[in-house]
């Protein structure tokens, strides 16, 4: 895991004041919120995170000063012990989720809104911060020693790469900006598929209520199918927190997903969403009897070619978390982040933070034995064929 770089003597002194001024609240769907500013997250909207809750147990805290406010996310969820890619123990946890890339917040203020969260926790209570951007404020308040009184710091997986793609207003100018022999990959995949399908192939657009159906009752069978789907859990499929956000997200107009057909036939499908001048990538699938076609790769530059005819009101593409070939290839931009749990410094947390540690290492230990022998592409190839 790599560690996160100690901040200056100036950063570290937090500012009492502010402290005593930051109030947390739970949210109502029945108030109006401020709008959020440009560029900002969809997770950083009150309204958002309100209409994607988990019906059940989701709920949303404000933390509140003068004219700002950030909104944390609460659900219920657990801390999996996990090797191997099994889980061998769950403990029961309420998560508060507070999402990064915060670049214009300050330590002190960040400092002073997790130590006032702290005193919202109950006996499961926990915080995990997710897109916690490297060098940004967010990063450094995790080495804050008022920080460090309230809770014990442990790093969920490595710093990844966050993958992101500028779009400076036509596909051209796009596939310009990537490197030589990403281009001619690019073109290459598209070339082959064209030459094959013609205009057998088309794509289609998802993007209002009625639409959001259809593509539910299009991609739901041939998702399930798919590796994702059957040992992951990360298909398309009713009743799963997907439906719910693209629900929200229709009756907002900020839906937009893909399908990329051949003879009427779905071969690939993408599930984003428009906010604030950014489309955000939540899920790419495609037909598995279609993989010699690169029909993931093809969905993608087609995709890329209708958002950039929406310029100026797209003007990039969030790949989100986590990184792979593909998204390598289609990106100009990216950014390093990490994962968090907070755990109080009390009996409980404690605990939970030297087990999961302890535990984590061991796993990374074995993980990477396994690498060293080749044992996990060979486990990832015999998984895909069942």
């Amino acid at each position: 895991m790599a560690r996160i770089p100690s901040p200056t003597a100036a950063t570290q002194q937090s500012d009492s004041a502010s402290a005593a001024s930051w109030i947390l609240r739970e949210a109502s769907p029945s108030e109006t919120f401020m709008p959020p500013a440009p560029g900002t997250m969809m997770e950083h909207d009150p309204e958002w995170l309100l209409a994607i809750r988990h019906p059940g147990h989701g709920s949303v805290l404000l933390a509140e000063r003068d004219s700002r406010q950030l909104p944390i996310y609460v659900h219920d969820g657990a801390l999996s012990f996990v090797v191997g890619g099994a889980a061998l123990r769950r403990i029961e946890i309420r998560r508060h989720v507070l999402t990064g890339n915060l670049p214009d917040w300050s330590q002190d203020d960040l400092v002073a809104i997790l130590g006032e969260l702290k005193d919202h926790l109950d006996r499961h209570g926990v915080v995990f911060l997710i897109g916690v951007v490297e060098g940004e404020p967010l990063w450094q308040t995790l080495q804050s020693a008022e920080l460090r009184r309230h809770y014990h710091v442990l790093q969920s997986g490595d710093t990844d790469t966050r993958r992101l793609a500028d779009l400076p207003g036509t596909y051209d100018e796009y596939l310009g900006s990537l490197p030589r022999k990403a281009r001619q990959d690019i073109r290459r995949s598209e070339r082959r598929f064209n030459d094959t399908f013609g205009d057998r192939a088309r794509l289609a657009v998802f993007s209002r209520p009625e639409e959001i159906t259809e593509f539910f009752d299009t991609v739901e069978p041939v998702s399930a199918r798919t590796y994702q789907s059957r040992l992951l859990g990360l298909g398309v499929k009713r009743g799963h927190w997907i439906e719910r956000m693209l629900e929200a997200a229709a009756e907002r107009g900020y839906a937009r997903c893909y399908g990329l057909f051949v003879d009427q036939k779905l071969v690939a499908w993408r599930v984003g969403f428009v906010f604030h001048g950014t489309y955000f990538s939540h899920h790419i699938g495609y037909d598995p009897d279609w993989s010699e076609w690169h029909p993931g790769i093809v969905l993608q530059t087609r995709t890329i070619q209708d958002l950039c005819s929406l310029s100026p009101s797209v003007q990039r593409i969030d790949m989100l978390h986590g990184d792979n070939a593909a998204k390598r290839k289609l990106s100009n931009q990216s950014r390093r982040e990490g994962k968090f749990y907070l755990f109080p410094r009390n009996w409980r947390g404690t605990l939970l933070y030297a087990s999961l540690g302890s535990f984590n290492m061991l796993s990374d230990t074995l993980s990477s034995l396994a690498a060293r022998l080749n044992l996990k592409d060979r486990v990832r190839r015999v998984l895909r064929r069942v």
